[in-house]
């Protein structure tokens, strides 16, 4: 059981149209075979060390998670408070079932995550890249995961008409975003943060930054529908620069190895991937709201 915890707060010509299909379909074979090999080569969750944190989690029953909130479109006349994050929560829920205990989600502002860890407020973070990496107190279990490649869109007819252009201009991006830093350490861009995806398409498409960094895959969507046919891919791969790693308080090799397994665990068992379609999802039908009037409030 999930429960969410507010406080504080994805013949001829058949013949030469067949072999791209089923190069993918060797492909996708041996990936599939990779990683069961993966699943194969490692020991099972269960038969790892926990280490204090962690422990003291299975000891109490219950895992206390971190995770980034917003509020979802909602009417001007009822706005809705923050909620967790469901990409942050599914793998939260994930964690939690791996120790055999039951879940408590805690939505955190970003600037209330570390000390939440290190006052022992929640047991571990899934909240995205942290805006600094290094923070006292805090550890990262080494492993991603971040969504895939990125995308850069903007105006078809705006100023910005090629990569160079983005520099010194404003991009809007999501809280614990894996491409912020990409556009602005490669491009000059500046990286706006809003809490969500669906905050970040909002203020760009009322014009508040001149483009946007968002998953491929769902704004290679986006731009299929017709009220995108005023914005254009400007950068169609965009390489994570920062990973989205677990954090847990320092100190706790044992819990930081531990999650780090699971991570290479979800990886390889595809745990990842469908959390990953299931953000595109959620976001989608989000933005989609937005045609309706729902308005996003900060």
């Amino acid at each position: 059981m999930i429960e969410t915890a507010s406080k504080r707060t994805t013949p001829g010509l058949n013949k030469r149209r067949w072999l791209p299909h089923a190069s993918l379909a060797v492909a996708a074979l041996v990936a599939a075979a990779a990683g069961a090999a993966a699943l194969r080569s490692e020991p099972p969750l269960s038969a790892l060390p926990h280490g204090p944190v962690l422990d003291r989690a299975v000891a109490r029953g219950v895992l206390r998670v971190g995770v980034r909130r917003y509020p979802r479109p909602a009417p001007p006349e009822a706005p809705t408070p923050p909620e967790p994050d469901s990409f942050d929560a599914t793998l939260a829920a994930a964690l939690a079932a791996s120790l055999g205990v039951r879940l408590e989600v805690v939505g955190l502002a970003p600037e209330a995550q570390a000390p939440a860890l290190r006052q022992g407020d929640v047991d571990v973070l899934f909240a995205g890249v942290p805006e600094f990496q290094d923070v006292d107190g805090v550890a990262v279990a080494p492993g991603d995961y971040s969504p895939g490649n990125g995308m850069v869109v903007t105006l078809r007819k705006g100023r910005i008409q090629d990569k160079a252009a983005l520099r010194g201009t404003t991009v809007c991006a999501s809280e614990g975003s894996s491409y912020a830093r990409t556009v602005e350490s490669r491009y000059g861009a500046i990286p706006r943060r809003y809490p969500s995806g669906v905050h970040a398409v909002s203020a760009f498409m009322a014009g508040e930054c001149a483009a946007l960094v968002e998953d491929v895959e769902v704004l290679d969507r986006l731009l299929r529908d017709e009220e995108w046919r005023f914005y254009r891919p400007l950068v169609t791969s965009l390489e994570a620069a920062d990973a989205a790693g677990a954090r847990l308080p320092e100190g706790d090799a044992a819990s930081r190895d531990y999650l780090s397994a699971a991570l290479r665990r979800w990886e390889a068992d595809g745990t990842l991937d469908r959390a990953r379609i299931a953000r595109g999802g959620n976001l989608r039908l989000e933005i989609a709201q937005l045609k309706d009037g729902l308005v996003c409030h900060s």
